[in-house]
């Protein structure tokens, strides 16, 4: 797995800040301790010694059980982790504008960045510097190019 741009600019392979980067980047879910030590590419061992610091700081929260397997998420009400996802954020977008300048980019340029398999995106972005059309045709082929 490779890794996420906010590990390679930190330079840091902590595995509290590989726990979550993985959590920022799939903020939406929960997941249990076997699955997000395997989403931050981590063995069991190591995240059961990163996880008390991270219970600790407040920067995880239970969401539910699931059998016996209890399910966590980032705490986006945590200060420490609403700085993080900022930087996250921040970073992102340092990068998006330095390897696709708005005037001149093109599908290819955003394949860079965002990385292979991700036709929507290339979609869009044609979608986006296609001359004007009649907007109702322009969203059928939006749609469309989701399917």
């Amino acid at each position: 797995m490779d890794e996420s741009l906010l590990i390679r600019v930190l330079g840091i392979k902590s595995p509290v800040l590989k726990v979550l980067d993985f959590l920022m980047d799939n903020e939406c879910f929960d997941y249990s301790k076997t699955d997000i030590a395997e989403g931050a590419n981590l063995s069991r061992a190591t995240l059961f010694k990163a996880w008390p610091k991270l219970e600790a700081l407040d920067l995880i929260t239970a969401t539910r059980s699931v059998g016996q397997a209890k399910m966590y998420r980032l705490n986006k009400k945590n200060p420490i982790v609403k700085k993080l996802m900022e930087l996250d954020d921040t970073i992102s977008e340092y990068f998006a504008l330095k390897y696709c300048d708005s005037r001149a980019c093109s599908c290819n340029d955003i394949s860079d960045v965002v990385g292979p398999g991700q036709d929507l995106i290339k979609e869009i972005i044609k979608y986006e510097s296609d001359s004007p059309s009649d907007e109702r045709d322009r969203n059928e082929q939006l749609l469309l190019a989701n399917e």
